[in-house]
């Protein structure tokens, strides 16, 4: 798990609804904090192989907005993974964006950063 922890990566996965809002999920928001962690679930399975990720629990702790674009209601968040899994616990520093697709309703997550 280490080598995957110095490498950084930027994944993104669209398509979640939000109702008929006119700014993207908060950065605390429960679907844009589960699709985090989805993808971030995704990029362990190519990295580590399915089993090995399948014992490792994620968590975001330490949610923040550190930018909110007024234009289109994106956000911009920072956050801490916290990643336990067989070989002991560590975290991350990550970020990621949420940000409404032209599509109504549906928004898409970009994450950086580990």
């Amino acid at each position: 798990m280490s080598s995957l922890l110095k490498r950084c990566f930027v994944s993104g996965f669209a398509l979640m609804m939000v109702g008929c809002s006119q700014h993207a999920p908060d950065c605390d928001d429960s679907d844009a904090m589960d699709l985090v962690l989805e993808i971030v679930q995704e990029e362990l399975v190519k990295e580590i192989g399915s089993e090995m990720a399948a014992s490792v629990d994620l968590e975001l702790d330490a949610i923040r907005t550190t930018d909110i674009n007024e234009k289109t209601g994106a956000r911009e968040c920072a956050s801490e993974l916290l990643i336990e899994g067989p070989s002991g616990e560590t975290s991350v520093d990550i970020t990621y964006t949420s940000e409404l697709t032209d599509e109504s309703g549906e928004f898409y997550i970009t994450v950086y950063g580990l």
